[in-house]
């Protein structure tokens, strides 16, 4: 069962009552939009959170806390849902029928406390656990973009989505991390904690009423103000397709291309979207990988993923450098296959076995159906993975062939080698 309650005004509960698992898990999410100026703070807030509570200044403090929970977890979240930050805590324990005790309440308790009481100094964070979490979050950066898949796809990203918030990175970027202070980032806490909606989703026994009433109370001092709008922008079509071109000191080449499928989530017809992706790209069994990867082997990984909420779908590859025209054109012949209808009732029916096969997946796994959940609190809507199975169900070759033709080429990014010609 699923229910969504309003506990206090703009925080909202989705409850997911099951009893599959034997722990109870809960997210605390504060939404602000996906902006430059407020990316690498936000990303930072949530390890400076878990650094300590006044009343457990330190992280041993807190870990010894948490052991006297039954061994119970509290860990940072940073989600972005299109152009939208998702910001917070997660935490999980097991059932209190588990242990005879209370165990969830006071789990949900130290969450909150970790949220709304933070050790301070000064009236402000302290200085040394900003320097450290500040060290923390530039190596996450960093990390991503040393791998040159990741970094190939960061930079086509960037590229395409330059004018829009989509285009900002979800931890920001290195130079806006080194310009947090102790006081800035205060202040800009306490703004988020006024001024954001709060989703908090629930996995767990308990009914949606016993959480709403813990969670009242846990969060009774939470601040309210007006809150910040948050949204994604849709644009439907590419106007125009730009190729950029960059050198680097690597072995392989990688080839991104970045599409805009014309639907998103918002539309009814957007799962023939996400069904088409996975015939086109979206697993072994796709077009992608059998045609152009292994039939023509021009390529050493080919894939595409697709990004529901802003409508977004982009191609992966690893080439060799001389291989771009060729590679490009046989990925867009893929795509051309699509759109004439040239898929076999095979690849249909393998497609939607793979997509039946994540949305089991998302059921069977707390954190993930929290993922969903919350993806469906910033939609303002509800839907299970069964009823979206369903969907996928009836749906038909010349559905899939519809979505294709809506799809349309924005970018193309290639980064190859320094020296080769």
């Amino acid at each position: 069962m699923v229910q969504r309650i309003a506990i206090l005004p703009d925080v909202y509960l989705t409850a997911v009552t099951t009893d599959k698992f034997k722990t109870e898990c809960i997210s605390l999410n504060l939404l602000r939009p996906l902006c430059r100026e407020e990316a690498a703070m936000n990303a930072l807030l949530g390890g400076i959170l878990l650094r300590g509570s006044k009343r457990c200044p330190d992280l041993t403090a807190v870990s010894t806390a948490l052991e006297e929970l039954y061994g119970a977890e509290i860990g940072n979240l940073i989600r972005r849902k299109g152009e939208v930050q998702c910001i917070g805590l997660f935490a999980d324990c097991l059932c209190d029928e588990a242990v005879g005790e209370p165990i969830f309440a006071q789990t949900a308790a130290m969450a909150a406390e970790l949220l709304l009481d933070p050790v301070t100094d000064g009236g402000v964070f302290r200085e040394d656990y900003i320097a450290q979490e500040k060290e923390n979050l530039i190596r996450s950066i960093r990390a991503r973009m040393n791998g040159k898949r990741v970094y190939a796809h960061t930079q086509m990203v960037k590229a395409m989505f330059r004018d829009e918030a989509f285009g900002v990175d979800r931890l920001g970027e290195e130079s806006d991390v080194n310009a947090i202070t102790p006081e800035n980032l205060f202040a800009h806490y306490r703004r988020v904690l006024a001024t954001s909606r709060v989703e908090i989703c629930y996995t767990g026994r308990k009914s949606p009423e016993a959480v709403a009433a813990i969670l009242r109370e846990a969060l009774a001092a939470l601040p309210r103000e007006t809150c910040v709008s948050v949204g994604t922008v849709f644009v439907p079509r590419a106007e125009r397709t730009q190729e950029i071109i960059e050198r680097m000191d690597v072995t392989q080449g990688k080839l991104c291309m970045g599409f805009r499928t014309g639907r998103s989530v918002r539309d009814e017809n957007w799962r023939a979207s996400a069904l088409m992706n996975a015939v086109f790209g979206g697993g072994l069994t796709s077009k992608l990988f059998l045609n152009v990867r292994e039939k023509l082997s021009l390529c050493y990984y080919a894939s595409s993923s697709i990004e529901k909420y802003k409508g977004f779908l982009c191609v992966s590859s690893g080439i060799d450098f001389d291989k771009f025209d060729v590679a490009k054109a046989a990925i867009l012949e893929q795509l051309e296959a699509c759109r004439r209808g040239e898929i076999t009732e095979k690849e249909l029916q393998m497609a939607k076995d793979q997509v039946a096969l994540a949305l089991r997946t998302v059921c069977d796994n707390p954190s993930r159906l929290d993922d969903f959940h919350l993806g469906n609190a910033v939609l303002g809507r509800e839907v299970t993975p069964e009823e979206l199975r369903k969907k996928n169900d009836v749906l038909t070759v010349g559905d899939l062939a519809d979505a294709a033709k809506d799809v349309t080429l924005d970018t193309v990014f290639f980064l190859r080698g320094e020296a080769e010609q």
